[in-house]
């Protein structure tokens, strides 16, 4: 008795100190590297947060309606790296997002190039 009792508290305590991961999947799997895809809009949102950026742009489509656009980028970590920091991008600036379209079609995009209105780029990578 004394053997099952430890064994169940162990299993517990283990059970207690798991913590639900979330799922986390390959770019390749998600997205059509052999495509690429251009937008240009305002963006609406940023998050500068793990496992991978994003930034939320507002596209007008070809009849007009406002379609927002999700799209993720590397990991913060890796694109402080390269000079991004949280202020980078800023709401309300327009952009020309150049990236990975979905298989589905879906409003996402992974990104490659930012381009700004002054001209400057701004690199979705990691390394050299």
């Amino acid at each position: 008795m004394k053997h099952l009792t430890v064994t169940l508290a162990v299993a517990i305590i283990a059970l207690a100190m798991t913590q639900p991961s979330a799922a986390h999947h390959s770019v390749f799997a998600v997205y059509d590297i052999d495509k690429s895809v251009t937008i240009e809009g305002v963006i609406t949102e940023i998050w500068f947060k793990s496992p991978h950026i994003r930034v939320f742009v507002e596209v007008t489509d070809a009849e007009g309606n406002k379609v927002v656009w999700n799209t993720h980028g590397h990991n913060p970590s890796a694109l402080r790296r390269r000079g991004w920091v949280r202020d980078t991008l800023n709401v309300g600036e327009k952009i020309t997002l150049s990236g990975d379209p979905t298989y589905d079609g879906s409003p996402k995009i992974f990104i490659r190039t930012i381009t700004r209105e002054d001209g400057s780029v701004l690199e979705n990578k990691v390394g050299n």
